[in-house]
């Protein structure tokens, strides 16, 4: 359980660093995890706060003063070598200590193990089954894709009835045109030529029509799933952002929701949900990995600390 601890802390640690108020933690020192400690004493610390303190300089919290801290700076080079990933300590006075600097939401130990535990029985429950994150989407895509077929079937029957109407009046007035010849010999070969000509190029703009009315090589973004969309309606202004067909992503791709009986890995400790935060501090959540669908952005694999902090806390 230590070293899930000391994950969970290195993991909350490179998600912080990079934040206004821990520039220090950039490039951690034992002086500059000092200072941030003596800044974290002028706030009201909780009795836990207190405690880790205590254990951590082995002295009441009443002794422990500013100029005392300074005194003892040494004992932060142990904290400062384990963000750096010089060292794995496992002390967990200084793990506890590390905590408290970073602010790390599940201190002390004992309430991280408690939601650790929380976690693990929801994983439990679930590690024999398989999420289906299609269930009832695949039905309705199914029942959209054979209305398309009907339509797409309709719509070239129709305009192969409308290729052959052409061709056999045209046909017939060829045929009628060279009875006229036959039985009055004015009508000039020229223009059965013509004629001739004409029936075959409009068989050639029904026959390209009917290929790009029916054609869908092209997929756009619709919410939780992708959608085939024909190419040419990204010409008529139908559709904002459209990409090159990919069945797979059709088919397999989707935006979920996930809770506290969500199975978030399987059985080997693999991730089975990927996630990307949003500049509003949201979290949106996939069954693949990839790349947000408006974004652009890569979509990361879940975490247990991504999970207790914005699915169980929240829910609670």
């Amino acid at each position: 359980m230590i070293e899930s601890y000391k994950k969970a802390l290195k993991e909350y640690y490179e998600s912080v660093k990079e934040r206004e108020n821990y520039h220090s933690l950039l490039s951690p020192t034992p002086a500059g995890l000092r200072e941030i400690l003596i800044l974290k004493m002028e706030e009201a610390l909780s009795d836990s706060d207190k405690k880790i303190i205590e254990n951590f300089f082995e002295k009441p919290f009443v002794e422990v003063t500013p100029n005392k801290i300074r005194s003892e700076t040494d004992k932060f080079k142990a904290l400062a070598n384990f963000l750096k990933e010089k060292s794995g300590g496992s002390d967990l006075r200084r793990l506890e200590m590390i905590a408290l600097i970073l602010d790390f939401k599940q201190r002390p130990y004992r309430k991280y193990v408690k939601g650790y535990s929380k976690i693990s029985e929801v994983e439990d429950i679930a590690v024999d089954e398989e999420v289906n994150f299609d269930t009832e989407e695949p039905i309705v895509e199914n029942i959209n894709n054979n209305v398309e077929e009907s339509n797409n079937e309709y719509v070239t029957d129709e305009k192969i009835k409308i290729l052959e109407t052409e061709v056999n009046t045209q046909e017939t007035v060829k045929i009628s045109e060279k009875d006229s010849i036959k039985k009055q010999n004015n009508v000039p070969l020229k223009k059965i030529g013509i004629i001739g000509i004409g029936v075959l190029i409009i068989g050639v703009l029904l026959f390209l029509n009917i290929k790009n009315w029916t054609t869908q090589d092209c997929m756009v973004w619709k919410g939780e799933k992708y959608e085939a969309l024909n190419c040419n309606e990204t010409i008529k202004g139908f559709a904002d952002v459209t990409l090159p067909k990919d069945d797979k992503l059709i088919k397999e791709f989707r935006k979920i929701k996930v809770n506290d009986k969500t199975s978030f890995f399987d059985k080997n400790g693999n991730a089975k949900v990927w996630y990307i935060k949003n500049p509003n501090g949201t979290l949106e959540f996939f069954n693949q990995p990839g790349l947000q669908p408006e974004t652009g952005k890569t979509l990361k694999p879940i975490s247990r600390y991504i999970i207790q902090e914005y699915v169980i806390s929240q829910n609670e």
